[in-house]
């Protein structure tokens, strides 16, 4: 691994990057519930609550280093010129981050000056963002100072980026306070429906003895002047005071939050703080926002709380193993899932949907990490989520803001994917096996679009069903309008996903395990076992493909001309990873036939640059028959990408079949494929894919943050529920007892914290070790998995329940 972008600095996952803004696509996110944001180096990218309420323009990576739009903050030097803080030359720079706060130390040594900007969002869900600056003179000499803080005030939905610009800023009515400037648009414009608007946009802001600025500049034009711009405003480069204007002539133009503080001669050694309060309010008064952070002190106190919170929520699930760098990188992918409930898949600045909101997919997996730490609180959100089932099986494609709002389409674009019917069932029994909660089946919930109400047993019965209403020409659900594999949308009448019939027979076999535990009827669950045997013989007799001696794999896809996409071609031979993820995850594939797919996908799929799993060979051709997909450059998103969801989902499936060496080898790729920031370019955690140059794309919002955690916890070190009891079965190799016989992993089970820690003093690999002496808090237990009712004998608020497990050799 070649880390030359940043390092960790603590367990907490702080990390410090020396000159981040050398790199283009650079961004960090900040949030709470009610306002989203992200910020670069250069204190780039957005500040929005929604689609429609953007503070600052509407960002995308390509404008994070194209875009003249910042949180700028200028200081004209007396005798040296203009000069912009945030985004000017500098010798060095500096971000240092943790969890959701930001900080950056921009230094320009031929001026003698540094300047510190930290960012953060209080976690008390106000819709602020906070940016506190710190100007020190680094020379010998006094510095004779003018400070304007530069924040262009957009205030409307991205949809008015480029459509009615100008007409939309006539709705602007700009309000100046003695502390900055507030934006009311009369309208929310919309040709579909204008609204009547009651959405403020603010920049307010003070110096470090609660100071408001001498005066503002609250138009655009005022600050850079008739053929100025923001690199180069006239109001800074000449030095210009505010004006004082009548009221009516600064209507309906672009805002500003153009702050000019009073002139200072900053001595050499000493600093100067401002505070900045952004924000968007679509009820409360900006005033009123701005009251409860308007002393330093208050801004402190919500920096401590803001970290404290972050902190705590990421630390429920935490790694104590020979790789520290490791521990603390699986922390960042801790963050990630709550990241999406906050963001959804379009709040940063890849935009991946480009319309906000989480897809229906999305809203199952989120839940796995979730229910991992705290399942009593996910259970009300899982009994809403089935809602979004319609009486026909399929389901609402988008999710609304609040918990139990359900959209039927994206876009409006009615459209099915094969998949969906899948996600809800694997969710579910990983919350029932945690809990032992199999009353949560009964509970009775409305269809999507329709008033009746039923089991969610029966949701699930449905969206099992309907499958099978769906069936191609040879044997497998038909495509539709695409699967997990969304980009895979031309092959909607004769396409046929493999991979997901395969997927449904794991469940089917699941499902009627779960229902002969809790003595169901027996009639359906022959039912069920009878579908699932089906499609595996089918599967396993016809979809088998050898292409080589000695290895084979599956075939993932019909066209929509009816033909097999794997296999021999003319341009070479054709594999998928998500058509072996799945039989293998399954269990429709056979264990000879595990290991032949692994070896084809390391002969295959295996880039020997760049050490990872690709999503699929090169077909080497426009596919339209099949989707957009191949029509991307090879090497980019689903075409031909590492792809960190199917290569995690790929790691649990075999782990989950007893293959631990190929599961860790997997998952150790994506792991150093992340830390090689030579190539990734990104700040830690788990992007959605790595593309042929090494590149991480699309950082944060991703589903295979959640499939990590879950194949960290509950199969690498094999701490998982069973009808509501714990089982023990680790999957450790011996490259994780490197340096150290002790690893350990600290969780919640049974609302308990618990630590199990394992000790291996011969440092055995998976399969020369069986669990041996088991203890909790001291005691000796007996017996896997351990009943639930030993842990709720446990206090509920200590946080040393300790388990420890030693390995003995088989």
């Amino acid at each position: 691994m070649n880390n030359t972008l940043w390092k960790f600095l603590d367990d907490t996952g702080t990390f410090v990057a020396r000159n981040p803004h050398k790199l283009s696509r650079l961004y960090f996110p900040l949030a709470n519930n009610n306002i989203l944001s992200s910020i670069t180096p250069t204190l780039h990218g957005d500040i929005k609550t929604d689609l429609h309420s953007f503070l600052t323009p509407p960002a995308t990576t390509e404008d994070l280093h194209d875009s003249r739009y910042n949180r700028n903050f200028w200081l004209y030097i007396k005798g040296i010129g203009a000069w912009s803080a945030a985004s000017g030359h500098v010798t060095e720079s500096l971000v240092e981050a943790g969890m959701l706060w930001h900080k950056v130390i921009r230094v320009n040594k031929r001026l003698g000056i540094k300047a510190g900007f930290t960012n953060f969002i209080p976690v008390n869900n106000d819709p602020v963002e906070i940016m506190t600056v710190e100007l020190t003179n680094l020379g010998k000499r006094k510095l004779n100072i003018t400070p304007t803080a530069a924040i262009p005030i957009y205030g409307r939905s991205q949809d008015r980026l480029r459509d009615h610009r100008h007409v939309s800023s006539l709705l602007n009515r700009i309000k100046i306070d003695k502390h900055g400037v507030i934006v009311t648009p009369t309208m929310s414009f919309d040709e579909r429906g204008h609204k009547i608007n009651s959405t403020s946009y603010f920049v307010l802001g003070y110096d470090s003895h609660g100071n408001a600025p001498t005066g503002c500049f609250p138009t655009l034009l005022e600050f850079s002047g008739e053929g100025g711009n923001l690199d180069r405003p006239e109001a800074v480069l000449k030095n210009l005071g505010p004006k004082r204007k009548p009221e009516f002539t600064r209507q309906g133009k672009e805002a500003m939050g153009g702050l000019r503080f009073k002139s200072l001669n900053l001595a050499p050694g000493k600093s100067v703080k401002y505070v900045i309060i952004m924000g968007i309010t679509h009820v409360k008064k900006p005033l009123k926002i701005f009251k409860k952070f308007n002393l330093q002190k208050k801004i402190n106190h919500a920096l401590k709380l803001n970290q404290e919170f972050w902190t705590e929520k990421i630390s429920s699930i935490s790694l104590s193993t020979h790789n520290k760098d490791f521990d603390r990188w699986v922390r960042w992918v801790t963050l990630q899932p709550a990241l999406r409930k906050v963001f959804g898949c379009s709040f940063l600045p890849d935009f991946d949907y480009g319309r906000g909101g989480r897809g229906w997919r999305d809203l199952w997996q989120d839940c796995l990490t979730l229910l991992l730490i705290n399942p009593k609180e996910v259970r009300r959100t899982l009994i809403n989520n089935f809602a979004g089932v319609r009486l026909d099986g399929s389901n609402a494609t988008i999710i609304g803001k609040n918990e139990g709002e359900f959209i039927p389409d994206r876009n409006n674009i009615q459209r099915v994917w094969m998949d969906h019917g899948l996600w809800p069932f694997i969710t579910l029994n990983l919350y029932i096996n945690q809990t032992g909660d199999t009353d949560i089946l009964f509970e009775r919930v409305p269809y999507f679009e329709s008033k009746n109400k039923d089991t969610i047993l029966n949701h699930i019965l449905l969206q099992h069903k309907r499958p099978f209403t769906k069936i191609g020409r040879h044997g497998n659900f038909l495509l539709e309008g695409g699967d997990w594999n969304d980009s895979l949308d031309m092959a909607r009448e004769k396409g046929e996903s493999v991979a997901f019939t395969a997927a449904y027979a794991g469940n089917l076999i699941e499902l009627a395990d779960l229902l002969e535990k809790i003595n169901y009827k027996k009639q359906i669950i022959n039912d069920l076992l009878k579908k699932a045997r089906r499609l595996t013989k089918n599967i396993c007799k016809n979809e088998w493909l050898t292409v080589k001696p000695g290895s084979g794999f599956f075939n993932g896809y019909y066209d929509n001309r009816g033909r097999r996409i794997g296999g021999r071609h003319k341009n070479g031979v054709r594999m998928t990873l998500t058509g072996q993820v799945f039989p293998v995850m399954s269990g429709v594939a056979k264990d000879e036939q595990v290991k032949k797919i692994y070896k084809s996908a390391k002969r295959f799929l295996w880039d020997k640059k760049l050490h990872g799993f690709r999503l699929n060979t090169d077909f080497g051709k426009v596919y339209p028959e099949m989707g957009r997909a191949f029509s991307f450059i090879y090497g980019e998103k689903e075409n031909g990408s590492f792809f960190s969801h199917m290569n995690i989902m790929f790691a649990n499936a075999l782990y989950k079949r007893g293959f631990a060496k190929e599961g860790y080898e997997v998952l150790n790729s994506i792991y150093k494929m992340s830390m090689n920031t030579n190539l990734s370019k990104i700040y830690p955690g788990l992007p959605e894919y790595f593309n042929s140059d090494g590149r991480g794309m699309y950082h944060y919002l991703t589903g295979s943050a959640s499939w990590l955690v879950l194949t960290m916890l509950t199969q690498v070190f094999g701490i998982r529920g069973n009808m509501g009891n714990l089982l023990i079965e680790p999957k450790l190799v011996k490259e994780q007892f490197k340096r150290s016989s002790k690893i350990s992993v600290a969780t919640h089970f049974a609302g308990r914290k618990i630590k199990v820690n394992y000790f291996n003093p011969r440092k055995l690999t998976y399969g020369k070790y069986k669990v041996g002496r088991i203890s909790i808090n001291g005691k000796i237990v007996s017996g896997i998995p351990i009943k639930r009712s030993l842990f709720l004998k446990l206090t509920s608020k200590s946080p040393n329940n300790t388990i420890e497990i030693y390995l003995s050799p088989r």
